[in-house]
């Protein structure tokens, strides 16, 4: 029987989408749901041929072998219904709840090869292999008997067969189904399936969206009202398979409660919007529930059905009801594009497309209500579409985004075809002619809790829609200006030049209005009024940046977590599915390109022999030292026995660190830590009195250091200013830094051939003295998934102390101008998805505790820790590079390596950062 009946009985008519996939040859697996309809059955199902072939089994199947069961062979269904375990809606054909009962791979026997062929013949000889179900089956067409009546709750014309159990090994007599009721899926009964309705199948939509994933959804009384989630501007249109597109209605947006056959309208600032909309959406016959939260903007629409946002204002301003019949010009419109709670359940954890999804099929559009549809994956074609029909833009939004409340996400990102901005108007200035009562309005925008002067809007007004305005401001007049610092006076101490005549308001009105751009002083240009947003609340009127297109979608899809995919079975096995987190996305894997190694003398010893470690352990306190082989590379070495670091808290049983300690950790890791040194200046900074005593920077070399250290002066500066770096070329240089007592050592971004061009793009997570260390994974795992998005390989690292920093490979054409402004774009990109944890203060006091993602290290004069670099704190722990998958490790700490394991640690995985050494790419429009 092919999907013609089963479409048959649902309607398609509402989706432009296919109702099922082409099917494919072949067979493998079979499932068995348990669904409790009209009445309780049992759906078995085999695939044959790319669809599931079924039969409603009333009492289920047996494995005792002296037990007939009927089966009524019903319609074939989709491959997506083959998992499918959850709830189908009320009025939905095959209303009830659903498990699935038993499942596993199925093989026809010899005598029936051609399984399709078999059932057109009446008779299916088989094997199964389930977790409930096994061995040998016979099911067999039988002719219905004269004159009775058809099975309750099938069709007239269904055929009846019977499920027969061969007798072999895995006949058991007196097996019953029903003393077996769970879910080998995932355990549950129909009673907790129905309870907890984490999943629904709509059987109008097509086989590929059919299910509705509700495991997001929260069982809890439903709320006065939601604050609504709000979306980020962005730069430019895109096209992403994980993204949907709407239109950006160019109206007011208004959330719908309802609840006791009435709709409670709100605005976007919470405050009550029946008095704009009168009888909009009263009673809610509009909508198939009991108890809904609805999100959606209300429209104006003109002639030809575009939203026109004049007319809007001319509707509210006449109080219109709402308009009968088809769209008329001024006709208003509640386009709905989002569900937040339905009968019970709180659906802001469930993904975007499925909260879309169950709208759907609850919404009945009238004239006065419609389904805000959207398209998937074509923004750029999208967007082309909007601009050619005269819309405002569209709104990019993230499929398996959650709702969330108050915040403005990346998410979902406004991408608009014509600027415009909210603005609070302070005042108004008289204008010429037949506008002299009001010729512009003063405007601005608030900026850390004050109201900044942003210039006039002069132009865009009508006759009415000045009358309009005047009476808006007139009950606010004021005696004094709302705008902190007051603008700017003449030399008589008037309000002269564009101000002259001005009369003052309370800021309480805001409006919204095109404009061409801003000022370097902070005022908008080219302006051109739009008109007053009512219940908008003053204080969140904010300038409005937009965020680099490809940064945003990066931090969206890392802030996201995945959508569960692949639920079902393996088609070779009849296991049960493990639920399977998605993999995190990393950066890319590193390409052929590469830059050639540095210069660095390779010819000197990198390394120390085993017999001059040995001779270090044993030397006394003071003494000569050769190392690497070189006596030419004497050195003298001074306090060896003195304690440099204390034990670790965690260990307050271990020897203190000394510095001989620490010249034999220099001498074993300068094979691993040289290169990432080689050609580099060094900042240097020193503790001569250990870890926990004052230290102090050191750039320049003095000259009592050794003869043979390689020094490189500085260039491009003063002769007077210019400093005399240590260029790391050898491990005696390094065991030289250990007897000074320099361990924390920072490298140069670029080399001495060329330092005025970084070599590395750094970013510095620099955590807060509130931030805890997961919050500082979270904002790791962001910079991976943006990487990753935007095809750049980053190479990770912790500080050793409290951090996470990244060191980005680059071609070294770029300034570090253009490095800083790259690694600042991505970085506040990220911080707008989780500003609660980041600051963007630079000092640690003004910041409230949060995190800084520092961007200002790409710059010739800043520098970070190098890798395996000792840090100033008990136990001696290193800065150690780490892989993007270890951020998943709950082991994983800042602070854990030192100088005692980052050996072994190198030993046994190898230097992480080699491939950083010789790694170059282009970084990417941002």
């Amino acid at each position: 029987m092919p999907l013609e009946q089963y479409k048959r009985k649902r309607d398609f008519g509402k989706t432009p989408e296919p109702a099922g996939n082409a099917p494919a040859r072949g067979t493998g697996r079979f499932v068995v749901q348990r669904h409790r309809a009209t009445r309780l059955h049992y759906d078995f199902r085999l695939e044959i041929d790319g669809v599931l072939v079924s039969w409603a089994v009333p009492k289920g199947p047996t494995l005792d072998s002296t037990v007939r069961r009927m089966a009524v062979h019903v319609e074939d269904h989709p491959i997506e219904y083959f998992d499918f375990e959850g709830v189908i809606p009320h009025g939905q054909y095959g209303a009830g709840d659903v498990i699935v009962w038993d499942w596993g791979t199925w093989m026809p026997e010899s005598e029936t090869p051609d399984p399709a062929a078999a059932i057109e013949n009446g008779e299916l000889k088989f094997v199964l292999n389930g977790q409930k179900a096994k061995g040998r089956f016979t099911i067999v067409r039988t002719s219905r008997r004269p004159g009775s009546a058809p099975t309750a709750a099938f069709e007239d014309d269904s055929e009846q067969w019977l499920l027969i159990k061969k007798r072999d090994a895995s006949a058991v007599p007196g097996w019953d189904a029903e003393d077996h009721p769970q879910s080998v899926r995932t355990g549950r009964t129909n009673d907790e399936v129905k309870a907890n309705r984490d999943a629904i199948w709509i059987s109008e939509q097509p086989a590929a969206t059919a299910e509705i994933d509700l495991a997001g959804a929260v069982e809890r009384p439903m709320p006065d009202r939601i604050e609504p989630m709000l979306a980020t501007l962005a730069t430019r249109p895109f096209s992403d398979p994980d993204w949907l597109y709407e239109i950006k209605w160019d109206g007011y947006r208004v959330e719908a409660v309802i609840r006791d056959g009435t709709a409670k309208l709100w605005t976007r600032s919470l405050k009550d919007a029946e008095a704009y909309f009168p009888g909009l959406l009263s009673p809610p016959t509009w909508i198939d529930a009991r108890e809904a939260i609805v999100d959606g903007e209300v429209v104006a629409l003109d002639d030809e059905g575009r939203p026109d946002f004049s007319l809007l204002q001319e509707r509210i301003s006449e109080r219109r009801g709402p308009g009968a019949g088809r769209a008329v010009p001024g006709a208003l419109v509640y386009e709905v594009f989002d569900l937040l709670y339905l009968d019970g359940r709180s659906l802001l954890g469930v993904p975007l497309e499925d909260r879309k999804r169950l709208l759907r099929s609850v919404l009945r559009e009238t004239n006065r209500v419609r389904y805000a549809s959207h398209v998937v994956g074509e923004g750029e074609a999208f967007m082309a579409a909007a601009k050619t029909q005269g819309l405002e833009g569209i709104v990019a939004k993230l499929r398996r985004s959650r709702y969330e409340p108050g915040k403005r996400t990346p998410a979902w990102l406004k991408l608009k075809i014509r600027p415009e901005q909210e603005l609070v108007v302070g005042g108004w200035t008289p204008g010429e002619g037949n506008a002299r009562d009001l010729g512009a309005v003063a405007v601005g925008v608030y900026e850390n809790g004050k109201l900044r002067f942003a210039g006039k809007v002069g132009s865009g007004f009508t006759a009415t829609t000045r009358k309009r305005l005047l009476a808006a401001m007139a009950p606010l007049v004021s005696d004094t200006t709302p705008f902190d610092p007051p603008p700017p006076r003449d030399w008589r101490g008037r309000w002269g030049g564009d101000l002259n005549g001005i009369t003052w308001i309370r800021p309480e009105l805001v409006i919204r209005a095109e404009l061409g751009g801003w000022t370097r002083d902070g005022h908008v240009r080219q302006t051109a009024f739009k008109g007053i947003e009512p219940g908008r609340d003053p204080r969140q009127v904010i300038r409005e940046e937009a965020v680099s297109s490809a940064t945003a979608v990066a931090a969206a899809e890392a802030t996201e977590p995945e959508l569960a995919e692949n639920r079902g079975m393996s088609p070779h096995d009849g296991s049960t599915p493990k639920t399977t987190k998605a993999p995190s996305q990393a950066a890319p894997k590193r390409t052929t390109k590469t830059r050639a190694k540095s210069a660095a003398a390779s010819d000197l010893p990198q390394a120390a022999e085993p017999e001059e470690l040995e001779t270090l352990a044993t030397m006394s306190a003071e003494g000569v030292w050769h190392v690497g082989g070189a006596r030419s590379d004497d050195l003298k070495l001074t306090n060896l026995d003195k304690t440099l670091f204390p034990p670790h808290p965690s260990e307050p049983s271990a020897a203190p660190v000394t510095k001989r300690e620490l010249i034999a950790y220099f001498a074993r890791i300068a094979p691993t830590m040289l290169p990432h040194l080689a050609e580099r200046p060094l900042n240097l900074q020193r503790f001569p009195n250990g870890a926990s005593g004052p230290s102090f920077w050191q750039k320049d070399i003095p000259s009592t250091a050794p003869a043979w250290l390689r020094r490189w002066r500085e260039v491009g500066v003063e002769a007077r200013d210019a400093n005399e770096h240590l260029i790391a070329d050898r491990v005696a240089a390094l065991c030289w830094l250990g007897n000074q007592a320099a361990f924390e050592i920072h490298a140069w971004t670029s080399r001495i051939d060329d330092p005025a061009r970084p070599t590395f793009a750094l970013i510095d997570i620099d955590p807060g003295t509130k931030t805890t260390w997961e919050e500082t994974l979270v904002l790791a795992r962001l910079y991976r998934t943006a990487l990753g998005h935007l095809g750049v390989r980053g190479y990770p690292k912790t500080t050793g102390k409290r951090g996470i920093q990244v060191w980005i490979p680059i071609e070294p054409h770029y300034s570090f101008s253009e490095t800083s402004k790259w690694v600042e774009t991505v970085s506040r990109a990220i911080g707008s998805t989780v500003p609660e944890l980041v600051s963007w203060d630079w000092a640690k006091a003004s910041r409230g505790g949060k995190a800084r993602l520092d961007y200002t290290q790409n710059a010739s004069i800043k520098t970070l820790v190098a890798p395996y670099a000792v840090r100033p704190s008990a136990g001696a722990p290193v800065s150690a590079p780490i892989t993007w998958d270890e951020l998943e490790d709950p082991a994983l700490r800042p602070d854990g390596w030192s100088i005692r394991t980052i050996v072994e640690r190198v030993e046994r995985v190898g230097d992480l950062f080699a491939p950083a050494q010789t790694d170059v790419q282009e970084l990417p429009p941002v």
